[in-house]
């Protein structure tokens, strides 16, 4: 396996634990799937009013294809293709006759603003309904980028310097200083939202007038940081009890190429393709280092289930943390599939262990499992 071994090992075997629960209990569960959809074309993430949320949103050919792959594993999938649609499910009194557990799982992001990824986690909650997504609170934190950047510099994680510019100005009246070469973003998206060719300026006497065009532009406040040159990479967290790191995984332009001096953008990865991911590779120190950051930095969010943390890597070798995911797609050539296969594990296998996290959570899990996740040996990386 490489640097960091043993550990992935015994991480593979707390992996094959739970998957092995998960596919014993399939049949006494219901998963209710809950996304956006969007019609096929051409995707824009910008448009007169601000962000267009249906740029994160599913076609419902990809909607399916993930209803079916959750079905591979033998679960009886329920999707809803809104979150009214959900409420309406969730709250009516449905089938009585069914006993089955009901969990729940969403990519939905309607709505707009901050916060809006706390919903489903919130009513959740109130229902009594186990949800594989983190908490509401983490799921709206862990969307306001200045917020979640705040308090990973405050739990002493290796972050670039950050500011933010809203209606107001300079949060703080605090601003990058002249010469900085930043990246800016919007504050409250993910999936590269807003990052375009020209995200990455350096502070001059306009740079202020630039901002706020693109805050015009975003319809939201927007986050400035100071840019690091280098490889992207992405770290999926899993807690399983306790929280693991997975392999670190490169994600490049499709030849392979990093992006180096530019940032990856929207159009990169969501409108011409240009995204490959691969096994990370560097010394056993940097890679032990940047998976015990990514531990550190999804439990100081309040974070649960499973995420990603996303990093760049400068040319010394000092990985600086830029991002944070906490609903990973459940497809195939993705971070956490690339680092599952890493591991030895198939795309089933992935989604079999996101379920059975949630059923260990929830005190639903075999007592097998529950006992074996709660004596694995496994040191943090």
């Amino acid at each position: 396996m490489g640097e960091g071994a043993a550990d992935y090992n015994a991480l593979g075997d707390a992996i094959r634990g739970v998957v092995a629960g998960t596919m014993e209990a399939a049949d006494d569960l219901r998963l209710l799937f809950v996304t956006n959809l969007r019609s096929e074309g051409h995707l824009h993430d910008l448009g007169p009013g601000g962000v267009m949320n249906s740029a994160q949103h599913y076609t419902r050919r990809e909607a399916d294809s993930m209803v079916r792959s959750f079905q591979g594993l033998g679960l009886t999938v329920e999707p809803f293709f809104s979150e009214m649609e959900f409420l309406e499910g969730a709250i009516g009194a449905g089938d009585l006759t069914d006993t089955r557990q009901r969990i729940v799982y969403s990519t939905a992001e309607g709505g707009s603003g901050s916060g809006r990824r706390a919903l489903l986690p919130a009513l959740c909650n109130l229902l009594g309904l186990p949800i594989l997504n983190c908490g509401a609170h983490a799921s709206s934190l862990v969307r306001h980028k200045f917020h979640a950047y705040a308090i990973l510099r405050e739990s002493g994680i290796r972050m670039p310097e950050t500011w933010q510019f809203d209606q107001n100005g300079w949060t703080g009246g605090v601003a990058p200083p002249r010469g900085s070469r930043v990246i800016v973003k919007p504050t409250y998206e993910s999936m590269g939202i807003g990052v375009d060719w020209d995200s990455v300026a350096t502070v001059d006497g306009q740079f202020d007038a630039f901002v706020v065009g693109k805050v015009r532009k975003f319809g939201q406040p927007a986050v400035v940081q100071a840019f690091v040159s280098g490889e992207e990479v992405g770290v999926p967290v899993a807690r399983i009890g306790t929280t693991y790191a997975l392999p670190p995984i490169a994600q490049r332009r499709a030849n392979g190429d990093g992006y180096g001096r530019r940032p990856k953008t929207f159009r990169d990865e969501h409108v011409a393709h240009d995204l490959s991911h691969m096994v990370y590779s560097a010394s056993g120190v940097e890679i032990e280092a940047m998976r015990s950051a990514a531990v550190s930095a999804f439990d100081a969010l309040g974070m649960k289930g499973v995420g990603r943390i996303d990093f760049r890597v400068d040319a010394d070798g000092r990985a600086w943390i830029f991002d944070t995911n906490g609903e990973p797609p459940p497809l195939a050539q993705t971070c956490w599939a690339v680092a599952m296969e890493r591991l030895g594990f198939s795309l089933k296998e992935m989604l079999a262990l996101w379920v059975g996290i949630c059923l260990l959570d929830y005190g639903l899990a075999h007592e097998s499992v529950q006992n074996e996740s709660s004596q694995q040996g496994i040191s943090r990386p």
